[in-house]
């Protein structure tokens, strides 16, 4: 039997194959990050992350959250606070341990009006300052 020339797909550049040609990962230039440094250079450039080697450094201990309040909003609080049995008030001034209200940083914005001994893990210069300034003291725990 004779072959025949076949008439179809002639004008065609495809073959009924679509434009990626029956390939798996051949005529791209590789699978994966092959070529980078060489015809795939540009995509390098333009996307730093896939070059070669290692970038910064990997922190292998979890980082503290910090909780803030400001003293403003603690001296508002303070009786609400008193309420709930959060703070204790003896005598004249109140007792205050943020760490049982999950607070570990005191910061300065607001007035201090009210006597306070505040225990906290960091406070802020100004906020020091200010629970001093209303005759009260900051305890660092």
């Amino acid at each position: 039997m004779a072959n025949r020339k076949s008439r179809k797909m002639r004008g065609s550049n495809t073959y009924g194959h679509g434009r990626k040609g029956r390939r798996g990962k051949g005529r791209k230039g590789g699978k994966g990050l092959p070529g980078i440094g060489k015809h795939h250079w540009s995509y390098a450039i333009k996307h730093p992350e896939y070059l070669w080697g290692n970038h910064g450094f990997t922190s292998h201990h979890p980082k503290e959250s910090i909780e803030a309040i400001n003293v403003g909003e603690l001296n508002e609080r303070i009786d609400d606070m008193l309420d709930k049995k959060l703070v204790l008030f003896d005598g004249d001034k109140y007792e205050v341990d943020l760490s049982i209200l999950g607070v570990n940083k005191l910061l300065g914005r607001g007035k201090a009006t009210k006597k306070m001994i505040v225990k906290v893990k960091y406070a802020s210069k100004i906020a020091v300052e200010k629970i001093q300034e209303a005759g009260g003291e900051v305890i660092n725990a």
